[in-house]
């Protein structure tokens, strides 16, 4: 039978963009509370679409438990949060993240909104070519202390859009076009305070020693097992966590498994002694195999 073996770079790879999930503990709880528009040109329904921009976007870093939607509305409501102060001040957000349960509170908002707009006309053809850019701001406070944990801001922008912006009322082609300049720039947002969130993981978590151990079998070319991942075959040398208990499975064709829990220290050599299964015949035992191991 095929073995499958978890490449080590897919590991690695795993442990920087699920920390919370690897390392045993439950992800934070994240409210999303505010998303806002400081700027002067009306969009329809752009706070209600940064906030499902900006749970949509922590919801899929893997790292965050979301806080229900309605429960957090209720919550606001309760306290007569008002977004111009409830993140500034501690006792606020204090009280929030308790009624909430929640590690992190967070807001987003649209800061500005440039445009221009430059008309060309030749053979009897008007046309119109715009630019726009759209800055967007998030921050993110530690409910439990009442501090801000991250702020930042980012600016994207769109050129030689085949449409025109004259108005501070924006709807149509303009509409989508900053919906969707909005959603690259939480994503952005998103994945910046992601990193932090990763660092802080990686910062707390000691790193570990690796010691080499070698493994052997009789007969050799068996299959060596750890926590049912297959690392290789026999006479091998692996380089394991100092330290760890593990359970380490040698296999091989004909032969019965050989499968013990080990103390991992430096220089360890195991050989495991398998014996060849007997073959039964119908309503007969089949004798209890003899296992060996020589470790120094």
């Amino acid at each position: 039978m095929q073995r499958k073996v978890l490449p080590f770079g897919l590991f690695v790879l795993a442990l920087l963009v699920f920390p919370p999930l690897l390392s045993g503990k439950e992800p934070p709880v994240v409210a999303v509370v505010a998303f806002e528009n400081h700027t002067r040109v009306y969009i329809p329904d752009v706070e209600n679409m940064g906030l499902q921009y900006l749970e949509s976007a922590l919801l899929s870093t893997g790292q965050f438990t979301l806080a229900d939607r309605l429960t957090v509305d209720r919550s606001l409501t309760e306290i007569g949060f008002s977004s111009a102060s409830g993140l500034v001040d501690p006792a606020y957000s204090i009280q929030l993240g308790k009624m909430l349960g929640a590690k992190y509170l967070v807001a987003g908002n649209v800061i500005d909104i440039n445009w221009k707009t430059t008309e060309f006309r030749g053979y009897g053809v008007t046309t119109h070519r715009s630019f726009v850019s759209v800055t967007l701001g998030l921050r993110v406070v530690d409910a439990e202390r009442g501090t801000v944990f991250f702020i930042d801001q980012v600016t994207l922008s769109r050129e030689n859009l085949p449409f025109e912006f004259t108005s501070v009322r924006i709807s149509g082609e303009s509409r989508t076009t900053l919906q969707n300049l909005m959603q690259e720039g939480v994503r952005r947002l998103v994945g910046r305070f992601s990193q932090k969130m990763t660092q802080l993981v990686l910062q707390a978590t000691p790193s570990a020693r690796t010691v080499r151990v070698f493994i052997d079998s009789i007969p050799p070319g068996a299959d060596v097992e750890i926590g049912g991942i297959f690392f290789g075959n026999t006479p091998c040398e692996l380089f394991l966590e100092e330290g760890k208990v593990l359970e380490i499975t040698v296999s091989l064709a004909g032969y019965d498994s050989w499968t013990k829990k080990v103390l991992i220290r430096p220089d360890l050599k195991i050989t495991a002694t398998l014996r060849e299964t007997p073959r039964t015949a119908p309503g007969q035992t089949q004798v209890q195999v003899q296992v060996g191991i020589d470790s120094q």
